[in-house]
């Protein structure tokens, strides 16, 4: 078997420093030593690289016993940053976050949505705006990733079904003309998807059901989120929940988002938290209201595991209302609709983290950039 040459052997070592420092935090070089097998000369030969590629820096110094302290060396997250995009009819929202996931900036601004050259040209600005800040801070833009409330086509370069916004068509060149930075399309649910998996390492199989005031899902295999040809799947939405029932925006009838959406469960003029409010207090209107909905999403969630028998994930606007009984009752009426009795599955609550949706969509240009740069 022929050795690797010099120059592949000292790739190996200084990735398998990083992959280290990266997954396990601050480490002196005898760690370093001890964990990788490497030997102290190559260590510090390695780490003096990366401290020169601004990949790893000096932490904290140990306490000594005795003797001089020991250093430890850190992998630095925030050496690059990505950016998610949220556009919403009156607002839009930025999110920065470092190779870590971490959340490092934020920027709101209440801008209502227009699909026209002069709003993609304003928002273009302001992005690059919020770039240049973070590289005041150290951290080098790899690329901006755009939130959809819509489904984008397979190649990623087009808005394929975009009622909510009434983009249908808008290409990805439109909304990106004048950005400084490499910049993709993501459906809003599999970015809120993308956000569940970074977090949780053991997370599977399962589908995840996003109860916003505009319902949503993805789908989750083997670890992967898991879009299909035409990035359709979990469009769970715009499963016929009622045949001939209510209109929804897609222009059917019936759709689950007509009858699982949270804006259901309110009157005119309540909000969601109000509506809760009042739930709490036992008032009979509104629990009659909650019970409904609570069967139409134990109905949508059934016929899903009819198709996609995994474990199930409740996010979402509503979803961080519902306590651990509300979530055990969602289960029961699951289990009572489900054929041969089956119940071994999970059904829990999401992360609910503030702008999932933007921080997963971030992550489309953070993960194959650690996955690289860490040889995982």
């Amino acid at each position: 078997m022929k050795a690797a040459p010099t120059m592949a052997v000292k790739e190996l070592n200084k990735r398998a420093l990083t992959r280290y420092l990266y997954a396990n935090g601050p480490a002196t070089k005898q760690v370093l030593e001890r964990e990788l097998g490497l030997s102290l000369p190559t260590i510090t030969q390695n780490l003096r690289a990366l401290e020169q590629e601004g990949l790893v820096g000096k932490g904290e110094q140990l306490g000594s016993t005795g003797g001089r302290k020991a250093q430890t060396f850190v992998f630095k997250s925030r050496f690059k940053a990505a950016i998610g995009v949220s556009m919403r009819s009156n607002s839009l929202n930025l999110c920065a976050i470092d190779l870590h996931g971490g959340v490092i900036a934020r920027h709101h601004t209440a801008l209502p949505y227009r699909n026209t050259d002069a709003y993609y040209q304003k928002i273009g600005g302001i992005i690059n705006d919020f770039a240049q800040e973070l590289a005041k801070q150290g951290s080098t833009v790899l690329g901006v990733a755009f939130c959809m409330q819509g489904i984008v086509s397979a190649d990623g370069q087009s808005i394929t079904f975009g009622k909510i916004m009434n983009n249908t068509g808008l290409k990805l060149n439109e909304l990106s003309h004048g950005l400084n930075y490499p910049s993709l399309m993501i459906h809003d649910s599999d970015a809120s998807a993308m956000a569940e998996l970074w977090f949780d390492h053991n997370l599977k199989d399962a589908v995840c059901i996003y109860l916003e005031r505009r319902p949503r899902g993805a789908v989750i295999v083997d670890g992967s989120l898991y879009q299909g040809p035409n990035q359709c799947n979990g469009s769970i939405e715009h499963m016929t929940l009622i045949p001939g029932g209510n209109t929804c925006y897609c222009g059917q009838q019936g759709c689950m988002d007509t009858y699982c959406s949270p804006e259901t469960l309110m009157e005119d003029g309540e909000s969601l938290p109000g509506f809760f409010s009042v739930l709490e207090q036992g008032e009979q209107e509104h629990r009659k209201r909650f019970s409904q909905w609570l069967d139409y999403v134990a109905l949508a969630v059934t016929n899903i595991r009819s198709v996609l028998a995994g474990d199930v994930i409740i996010s979402g606007e509503a979803a961080q209302y519902l306590d651990d009984d509300d979530m055990a009752g969602l289960r029961e009426r699951v289990v009572e609709h489900t054929p041969f009795g089956t119940t071994d599955f999970t059904l829990r609550k999401g992360m609910a983290l503030d702008h999932q949706d933007i921080i997963g969509a971030a992550l489309r240009f953070v993960e194959p950039y650690v996955r690289e740069l860490c040889d995982m």
